[in-house]
């Protein structure tokens, strides 16, 4: 138990050493990542999956809740695809492959001027079964975690973008 600790305190010094930086700790010498990033307002997104898109953003972004006066616009248009893989010898699908795409950008509020625009795509891989329920099921499944996958990439995006323009 002791080298367990040797090492978690040497691993530790390590990352001071090397530069390591907390993407959301406090830094003395600028503002944090998570200050900007609550001063982002998303943008509806169409359809029911852009609303789970939309929800997990806002909750990422802003989790004291939104913003009284907004410096940014994000928004973002998704695409979803589905496409059948694998297949019994009846040829019916045996898997499904969902893949999210999403297009955004982060616009300055005041004069709609792109601050950063990028793309982001998750893919999840679903049986498929005889039930229609059970395919149903796993398929608002899949769309439920390739949203929230999406988030997290579109997230750490932003804030690696605005920890990088802190430090120039």
């Amino acid at each position: 138990m002791r080298l367990h600790r040797i090492c978690i305190v040497g691993f530790a010094a390590f990352l001071t050493a090397c530069g390591f930086q907390p993407l959301y700790g406090e830094n003395p010498v600028s503002t944090p990542a998570a200050e900007r990033l609550s001063r982002i307002k998303v943008a509806p997104i169409a359809d029911r999956i852009g609303q789970i898109v939309k929800n997990h953003l806002e909750d990422a972004l802003t989790p004291l809740g939104p913003s009284s006066a907004p410096l940014y616009v994000l928004e973002v248009t998704l695409v979803e695809e589905v496409d059948g893989f694998g297949f019994r010898s009846d040829e019916s699908i045996t898997r499904e492959n969902l893949r999210l795409e999403a297009t955004y950008r982060l616009l300055r509020s005041d004069n709609n001027q792109p601050v950063l625009v990028g793309s982001a795509r998750s893919n999840m891989a679903y049986d498929v079964v005889r039930s229609d329920f059970a395919n149903l099921s796993a398929r608002e499944d899949a769309k439920r975690r390739t949203a929230e996958q999406l988030v997290h990439i579109i997230a750490n995006r932003l804030s690696l973008h605005f920890l990088k323009a802190e430090s120039d």
